[in-house]
Parts: C-alpha cells; sequence; structure tokens
C-alpha cells in the first residue's frame, strides 16, 4: 500500500515560503524549515529534493500566485495611466501589512541567490519580463484612450516602469522614509507625460 502524504505539499511551501521570505535563503536552516512547514525530516525528503528545490518551488508559487496577480488586482478597475501610479501605491500599501516590510521575495531572491544559481535566475527574469509586457499593454492602452502620449515607447516605458517598481521593493525592504516612497511614484506620474 503507498505512503500517503500527512500534509499539504502547498500549505508547506507557502510556510517555506514566508521563511525564505523572512530570513532569506542562506539563513533559512533546515530545522527552521522543518518546524515553519510542520513537517518531519523524513516527509521532507520524501517530498523534496532539497533545500534549494523548496526555495525554487516556493518562488515559482509566489511569482504566479503573490506577485503576478498583486499587481494586476492593483491596476483593475482603473483608467491605464492611473493603473499605473496605483499599481505603485499599492505596494507602499502594502508595506504596512505583515510581509510588507520584506519587500519583495523575487526581488529579495534576484539579490541573493540568482546570482549563484540559474534557474532561480531563470524565474527572477520570467517575472521581470512579465511585469515589463504588463507595464507596456498599460502603456499602449493609455495611448489608444489618449491618456499617455504617443512619443513614449511602449516597450521601453514597460522596462523604466518595472525598473522603477524594483527599486521600490528595494526601499520597501530598507525601510526607506514615506517621502522617499513617495518621490518614486511622483516620478513614475511624471515619466507619463
Amino acid at each position: 500500500m503507498p505512503w500517503d502524504k500527512q500534509f499539504d505539499i502547498d500549505v508547506a511551501l507557502d510556510k517555506a515560503k514566508e521563511v525564505f521570505w523572512t530570513h532569506g535563503y542562506e539563513a533559512t536552516s533546515m530545522e527552521m524549515l522543518l518546524k515553519a512547514m510542520g513537517i518531519n525530516r523524513g516527509s521532507f525528503y520524501d517530498t523534496f529534493k532539497s533545500k534549494r528545490d523548496v526555495l525554487i518551488r516556493s518562488l515559482r508559487r509566489y511569482d504566479t500566485d503573490n506577485r503576478a496577480s498583486a499587481i494586476r488586482a492593483a491596476a483593475a478597475g482603473y483608467p491605464p495611466r492611473e493603473a499605473i501610479t496605483a499599481v505603485f501605491r499599492s505596494m507602499i500599501d502594502g508595506s504596512r501589512g505583515p510581509l510588507g516590510r520584506l519587500g519583495c521575495f523575487l526581488v529579495n531572491s534576484a539579490l541573493e541567490v540568482a546570482p549563484q544559481d540559474e534557474e532561480v535566475s531563470l524565474i527572477v527574469r520570467e517575472g521581470l519580463r512579465d511585469v515589463e509586457r504588463f507595464f507596456a499593454d498599460l502603456v499602449r492602452a493609455g495611448q489608444e484612450q489618449g491618456q499617455i502620449p504617443k512619443h513614449i515607447d511602449p516597450t521601453d516605458m514597460g522596462r523604466t516602469l518595472m525598473s522603477q517598481l524594483v527599486g521600490l521593493m528595494v526601499l520597501l525592504r530598507s525601510q526607506a522614509p514615506k517621502t522617499t516612497l513617495e518621490s518614486v511614484v511622483n516620478q513614475v506620474s511624471r515619466l507619463l507625460t
């Protein structure tokens, strides 16, 4: 009779994500992971290959379930130009929540792990490209509606806005003053004129 898992893999990955997000990959010990995930070492190795495997699976889950949905939800219901600044404001507002001071798990992983791990680097690049495309699509829609000038190249602006968002996430992680965070949103607004 095959052995049944006594835990929900998705729940365990979400708990692991919070540990990595809070402490970083290197500072997260196996004991910390096992405790947070609520599983024993045998179950861990029966399900996951390694600590790195858990990081990669957690990061992929975060990118699709958290990062992608968060920016789309923040922009929903706004005209394109306002949707862009709404994404930035939403990130600032979200920084007041329990995980907000931690910045973005994807950006944190880009800084800590991606330089040494090609698979993590690929996940980060895919996520950031999605953010670029998202913003470029909003710029195009804004141009069609006459909210954003036609001289702005949507692809270039998508990259610029993605870079500004990454910078904002780093500032949030470093607990920059609200005036600094607001200046990023103001600059984004000026870029679209």
